[in-house]
This record gives structure tokens, C-alpha cells and sequence, in this order.
């Protein structure tokens, strides 16, 4: 049981920490995925705009208190999860089909957790640019979805966010122990900078794997008469397949400071309650 909560503890500090570097980063990804309009030449474009139209913190963070409570679900959900399936799996499988396996069901598990976190969050992202910021709190925004589509209207895009995240954990996690274990065989000794370097890496691979989810989900997540089926219709119609990567580049940008900061923070605050345990 107290590994449990070490675990829980470390890994919502390392996804406080993680929301903090990704999230003006993720402001620009969402406007640039649901910007059917073409008022956006570029990613540079896209932040050219928000800062000069909203200033740093209302345009960069805007609605950053739900992703963060989000992020603190999410990451505890993820790590406890992917720890306890990899313990229950028998020694039939490979360490490689454990770490795939128990990924998916980390990520499955935590799509629940991320669904209406993340409507909450798109819809705060682009307000500003529906000229309707000063009516969208985190409050205004989940009370308005409760009274037109009722609770199961939080969960608009589950699926989609199932489908990110299942697959999503099982690269995520994969890449993060692989890349892991071949730099400390490379060095004959595990050192810091392996868990930031894994952690870079498996961020980006998670964000290239499944990015054309990632944009869907959006587009039907700030709209709630939007559907899986006419959002793969509206990018096809008006931007053709690369509509699917739009913001893919910021995206990679992000992923990799971010994922290492968590996995970092992760085994960091892990390891010191493991060894620090007596003195607690």
C-alpha cells in the first residue's frame, strides 16, 4: 500500500510539473487543429496573434486550471495503473508484451479520467477567439454542457480519446522503458539524464503515433453537434490529409521538455520516498 501512495504522490507532482511546460505549447496545437476558418498562416502565426491580441497568460494558459487538476488524475491514473497491471501480468508474457499491455490499460483507463477534462480545456483554448472569453470559465463552461447535453455530454469524444490514449500508453510507456534500458546497457549504469532523454523520446513518438486522433477529438470537442464521422469529412473537404498534423510541429516541440520533466519527476520523487521511507 505505501508504494501505491509513493507512487500516487510522485506521479501528480510529476504531472503538475509536466501541464506547466506543455500547456501554452497545447493552447497553440488546439487553435491550429480547429481552425477551419484559415486564419492562421503558420504555428509562428498562431502565436504571433495570441500574444499580441491576448498578452501571455489570458491568450498561453488560458483554462489551464482544468488540464492541471486534470493532469494530476491523469498522470496518478497512468503510473499506478501501468505499475499494478505490469505486477499482475505471469511470467508467460515478455518483459516487452507486459510493458505493451500494461501500457494500453494505463491509457485506457485514464481516458476517462481526460475526456471531460480536455472539453473542458479545447473549448477554453479557442473562446478567445470566438470573441466569447468573458462568458467561459471553467464553471460557465461545464455548467453550460450540463444543462444542454446533461452529464453524458462531459464525456463528448471519449471515444476518440479512448482510442489516443489506449494506443497512446502503449508507445508512451514502451518507448520511455525501451530507450531506458538500451542507454543504461550502453553505459553499464543508470544515470539521471536517461529518464529525461527516455522521457523526450517517448513523448514525441506518443504525439507522432497519434496525432490525426488527437485533431479529431478536438474538432468534435468544441462542438457538440460535431461527430467522429464529419470531422474526418470537414479536414478531408477543407485541408485535405495534412489538415490531420496541423500543429503536429508545436506538438513535438512540446512533447519532448514535457514527457522529461514527468518521467524525471516521476522516478526522481519515486525513488526518494522508496529509499527515504523510515524517515517519513
Amino acid at each position: 500500500m505505501e508504494e501505491i501512495i509513493y507512487e500516487l504522490t510522485a506521479s501528480a507532482t510529476a504531472g503538475m510539473l509536466g501541464k506547466l511546460v506543455e500547456f501554452p505549447f497545447d493552447t497553440i496545437k488546439v487553435r491550429l487543429q480547429t481552425d477551419n476558418n484559415g486564419r492562421f498562416k503558420s504555428t509562428m502565426d498562431c502565436i504571433r496573434y495570441t500574444y499580441k491580441n491576448e498578452g501571455f497568460f489570458k491568450g498561453f494558459y488560458k483554462g489551464v486550471g482544468s488540464p492541471m487538476f486534470g493532469a494530476i488524475l491523469e498522470n496518478a491514473v497512468l503510473f499506478v495503473s501501468y505499475g499494478q497491471t505490469y505486477k499482475l501480468l505471469s511470467n508467460d508474457f515478455s518483459d516487452l508484451q507486459k510493458i505493451v499491455i500494461s501500457g494500453g490499460v494505463a491509457g485506457s483507463f485514464a481516458s476517462f479520467v481526460l475526456t471531460p477534462v480536455e472539453l473542458v480545456k479545447c473549448k477554453l483554448q479557442v473562446a478567445n477567439l470566438n470573441n466569447s472569453a468573458n462568458n467561459n470559465t471553467v464553471f460557465n463552461t461545464i455548467s453550460k454542457t450540463l444543462k444542454e447535453n446533461g452529464v453524458k455530454g462531459l464525456w463528448k469524444g471519449q471515444s476518440s480519446t479512448f482510442l489516443r490514449e489506449s494506443l497512446g500508453g502503449c508507445v508512451w510507456f514502451s518507448t520511455y522503458e525501451l530507450s531506458k534500458k538500451y542507454l543504461k546497457n550502453k553505459n553499464n549504469e543508470s544515470k539521471q539524464w536517461h529518464s529525461l532523454a527516455s522521457g523526450a523520446l517517448a513523448g514525441i513518438m506518443f504525439n507522432f503515433s497519434i496525432f490525426p486522433v488527437d485533431t479529431v477529438k478536438s474538432l468534435v470537442q468544441i462542438d457538440h453537434k460535431t461527430t467522429i464521422s464529419t470531422a474526418i469529412k470537414t479536414i478531408l473537404s477543407q485541408k485535405g490529409i495534412h489538415g490531420f498534423y496541423n500543429g503536429l510541429g508545436i506538438t513535438l516541440i512540446r512533447a519532448a521538455p514535457a514527457n522529461a520533466v514527468i518521467f524525471y519527476t516521476f522516478d526522481m520523487v519515486n525513488n526518494y520516498l522508496l529509499h527515504n521511507n523510515d524517515a517519513i
